[in-house]
């Protein structure tokens, strides 16, 4: 049953992230190439704004070194590129994210929280991030720019290959610290 559970969630967060991913697919044409002028400021961001603004990228195609969304984005590039649209101060390499923000437990995770992963190559060495997209019942999802075979920003449910090279949830949203004071209670 329990095992039923987690394959449903897992549906579920993936269900959403594709009628998203295909609202994004329309929109991305639009927004692609420009920035969100919003008026929320860093402490006021919420984690869904963070996410409707990442899913504008999906699509956009992974390459190395680059964080220009008409050319492409390496993961932290598309990291980077997101929260900067914010006017919130990130890293530009994978390896520094560690040093920045808050260390959540991975049960804690929101949506807007920065995932970040060993390098698949090198186990010892941070080589990847993304976003979280969303936390069901211990099912993560995050976006990401991918070298992988989407090749790309999407959004992934994190398996067993992801869990074993996880090192950390980051929080640089003070909001997600306030909704998460508000579920505890």
């Amino acid at each position: 049953m329990k095992n039923y559970l987690l394959t449903l969630t897992a549906f579920l967060c993936l269900a959403i992230g594709l009628v998203n991913t295909a609202y994004a697919g329309k929109i991305s044409r639009h927004y692609r190439h420009h920035h969100i002028h919003s008026s929320l400021t860093p402490d006021s961001l919420t984690g869904d704004s963070v996410i409707q603004f990442a899913q504008t990228l999906i699509g956009v195609p992974y390459r190395t070194a680059t964080s220009d969304p008409l050319v492409g984005f390496d993961c932290s590039g598309f990291v980077n590129y997101v929260f900067k649209n914010f006017n919130v101060d990130v890293p530009r390499s994978s390896g520094d994210f560690i040093n920045i923000g808050e260390k959540i437990a991975l049960e804690d995770a929101r949506p807007g929280d920065i995932i970040v992963f060993t390098s698949p190559t090198h186990h010892h060495r941070i080589g990847h991030v993304g976003i979280v997209f969303c936390n069901q019942d211990g099912v993560i999802a995050f976006i990401h720019s991918t070298s992988g075979k989407e090749h790309g920003v999407t959004i992934t449910t994190m398996d067993e290959i992801y869990r074993r090279r996880f090192v950390q949830i980051i929080r640089v949203l003070k909001s997600n610290d306030e909704q998460l004071l508000l579920t505890s209670n």
